[in-house]
């Protein structure tokens, strides 16, 4: 994990012990949800209350005689990870299924049960998720993306005008700091390096 991330109060269950999990500065995930199959959540992501973020799809063997792991206990379930990309909006309740990968700047509607990918800006909400809207124009999206303004420093960033799209567009050309945060791990809910 960055500095400055927060992991709220989750139940955290990787399957590869030895996988950390990557977490971008500025991110937080609120108490109440599980992380399962989860490769990484970018910087400046809000993930709210009882999110579960790599759900698994295949839990149970569904094409067997029996779905019950009581007799079906040699069956194993694929592992895909998840991922979640920079400046993502993962509102309360949601679930997000293994093997998604949801894009850059992608906002996740509450209760919503996202099973495909999600592209960068787009909102979906539902069950399962479906796309509602893109947050911008593909033109604003395309300068947004090509400018990974994420990776900046946020002393630099906290000088933008984020409440202007085209404003701040116009300024990205002025982003001149990259960040460089520190990786801290985390165990037993505790910073450890």
């Amino acid at each position: 994990m960055e500095e400055n991330a927060r992991l709220g109060n989750v139940r955290v269950k990787l399957p590869d012990e030895q996988t950390p999990l990557k977490m971008g500065a500025y991110s937080y995930v609120r108490d109440g949800g599980e992380i399962n199959h989860l490769a990484s959540i970018g910087r400046y992501c809000s993930i709210g209350r009882n999110v579960f973020l790599g759900q698994q799809r295949d839990n149970h063997p569904i094409d067997w005689v029996s779905s019950s792991m009581s007799v079906s206990g040699d069956y194993v379930a694929t592992i895909e990870y998840a991922t979640v990309g920079n400046d993502v909006w993962i509102a309360h309740d949601a679930v997000l299924m293994s093997g998604v990968t949801v894009g850059h700047g992608a906002v996740i509607g509450r209760n919503a049960v996202v099973t495909r990918d999600v592209e960068p800006y787009q909102i979906v909400v539902g069950n399962p998720a479906k796309v509602i809207r893109s947050r911008f124009t593909e033109q604003q999206i395309a300068a947004l993306l090509a400018s990974e303004w994420w990776d900046y420093d946020k002393s630099e960033l906290s000088t933008m005008p984020f409440d202007d799209i085209e404003k701040f567009i116009s300024k990205l050309p002025e982003l001149r700091i990259k960040a460089d945060y520190k990786i801290v791990e985390i165990k037993n809910r505790k910073v450890v390096r």
